[in-house]
């Protein structure tokens, strides 16, 4: 049978229970949470969009899976490929190709190709056709096609390419006087389009131009304003200019230790940006971070100090693709940091997140991790008590998941986790670093936006709960954290954490704006500071002592 008479099924791996979806006998299927909309519904709670993506027939075997949206995560395995691909615009797919929606773990689909079911095929055969016997789909076709033969055969361009296509055929075209005309008529159409092409290069180029100077006008009154005595320029000043977030200048102003804090871990990513180099390569790494970014812009229930400085939460160093990666926690032990924002299990946990599964981080070969699940249990079992549950009793299915062969690897237990679904993260967050969320100070403080971060670290001292309480051991209202937190265990890695967020927020994007390619930079990291601020600031910490 011809590819051509096959339809398109979606078929559900077996451990989602192998349902077979079909057939779709029109131009495409959409898979998405709206009823409405979408050929197979999945739950919106797994964080699936409206209409999340579409597999659109082509003909023969010939097919697209297309993302309906940015944010709208797809995973594609092409035929027998062990690991999948993050799908982010229209791609090719074909037969026993399969795709998950949301993570690699989500729900995976096989694409196939089959006959129309059996029944269906006789429902549709002539013997169960009604009417006249000359009344037959063929025949329908067959005047379909002789009507639009005839309408475009008489619709006007077709009418004068076939004059044409009869002035060469029949040789006409070869008379001297029609060449001659040919030719001074090509002339005349050549010499027209350079002259359209010269003017079309002179335009852009005279645009580029004014654009450039306008840009430089700008720069040079911004410099002119901030003098030449840079060695005066005050950094807290500089950090406000550059970021935006006047809290954090007034933070560092009230709080000079903490400015130190920030000036030496900004001074460490100048010294060492190739542990940020992932934001700016051609990867899935930069696009992950400009989904959380813009996710985070969107909410109206950060304020905008907190706003701005969130994204850069999720700009870890040294981050891999994937789901996790390796983390310090307040006790300074590495454990597995998980979905966008990199929360350890103690962290989430008491952040409020619904569902969050055990983990541990295992360095080095874990190939005997990997087969015990006996001692990948006891793994798990140390995590939970780290956060202060009790020892597993029974063993705990899970799964040994390796990020770099032989070095880098997280158990997990089974199951899905809030940690790694971007809305749910950015939801638990609006309860716990909100305009009106508890033990952080209103919006009107100096310490709006670096207590909220602060809070964020603090949820991973063990004992530290914000969920469900009307009094916790750590509170920001009415004190710097560096006061609040000075004789926690575990404190000054919070205001460690907290600076270094910071100062990410203020050496990442002057190191785009600087280096990098500005449409480029501008979807990665938003709208970019003047470049004047970020020449200014690198001379000031590359100069200064200490």
């Amino acid at each position: 049978m011809a590819q051509g008479d096959l339809v398109l099924y979606l078929v559900l791996s077996p451990e989602f229970g192998g349902t077979r979806f079909g057939p779709f006998e029109g131009l495409e299927a959409r898979l998405g949470s709206n009823k409405e909309r979408c050929h197979i519904t999945l739950p919106e709670s797994l964080g699936v969009a409206k209409e999340h993506c579409k597999v659109i027939r082509q003909g023969g075997a010939s097919m697209i899976l297309a993302p309906s949206e940015r944010t709208a995560a797809v995973f594609l395995w092409k035929g027998d490929a062990r690991r999948p691909v993050q799908v982010q615009a229209p791609t090719a797919v074909k037969p026993g190709d399969s795709f998950a929606l949301v993570t690699p773990e989500g729900p995976r689909f096989f694409i196939e190709l089959g006959d129309l079911p059996a029944e269906l095929k006789a429902a549709r055969g002539p013997a169960n056709r009604r009417g006249p016997k000359n009344l037959t789909a063929g025949r329908f076709a067959s005047a379909g096609m002789d009507l639009f033969l005839a309408r475009l055969y008489t619709f006007s361009p077709v009418a004068i390419g076939m004059r044409a296509w009869y002035f060469v055929k029949s040789g006409a075209i070869w008379q001297p006087r029609i060449l001659i005309l040919g030719a001074i008529m090509m002339f005349g159409y050549f010499s027209t389009g350079v002259g359209a092409c010269t003017a079309f290069k002179f335009r852009s180029d005279a645009k580029a131009a004014t654009e450039d100077a306008e840009e430089c006008r700008e720069n040079l009154s911004y410099a002119e304003n901030v003098g030449t005595d840079v060695e005066n320029f005050a950094f807290d000043e500089l950090a406000i200019t550059i970021t935006g977030v006047r809290s954090v200048g007034l933070a560092m102003k009230k709080d000079t230790a903490f400015v130190g804090l920030v000036k030496k871990e900004a001074k460490k990513i100048l010294d060492n940006p190739d542990v940020y180099a992932w934001l700016y390569e051609e990867s899935a790494r930069p696009e992950e971070f400009a989904r959380w970014r813009e996710r985070v812009e969107k909410s109206d229930a950060f304020d905008p100090d907190t706003k701005r400085l969130l994204p850069y939460l999720a700009a870890t160093r040294g981050r891999v693709q994937g789901q996790w990666d390796k983390v310090l926690d307040s006790r300074e032990t590495e454990v597995c940091g998980r979905g966008p924002a990199r929360l350890t299990y103690r962290q989430a946990k008491s952040l409020g997140l619904a569902r969050v599964q055990l983990d541990a981080y295992v360095s080095g070969d874990a190939t005997a991790v990997s087969q015990d699940e006996v001692a990948r249990t006891q793994l798990l079992s140390t995590t939970g008590a780290s956060a202060g549950e009790p020892v597993l009793e029974t063993s705990v299915p899970s799964a040994a998941e390796v990020i770099r062969q032989g070095e880098r690897t997280c158990v997990r237990a089974d199951g899905e986790d809030d940690r790694e679904s971007l809305p749910k993260v950015v939801s638990a967050l609006e309860d716990m670093v909100g305009k009106s969320s508890k033990f952080v100070p209103d919006v009107d403080s100096p310490y709006v936006a670096v207590s909220r971060l602060a809070k964020l670290f603090a949820a991973d001292i063990p004992a530290t709960k914000f969920v469900d309480v009307s009094k916790s051991s750590i509170d920001f209202v009415k004190m710097s954290p560096t006061v609040v937190l000075s004789d926690t265990p575990g404190g000054d890695w919070v205001i460690e954490r907290t600076a270094e967020v910071i100062a990410r927020s203020i050496i990442l994007p002057c190191d785009a704006v600087l280096n990098g390619d500005k449409s480029k930079m501008e979807a990665t990291f938003g709208a970019l500071p003047n470049p004047v601020s970020c020449l200014v600031l690198n001379y000031r910490l590359t100069h200064e002592g200490g």
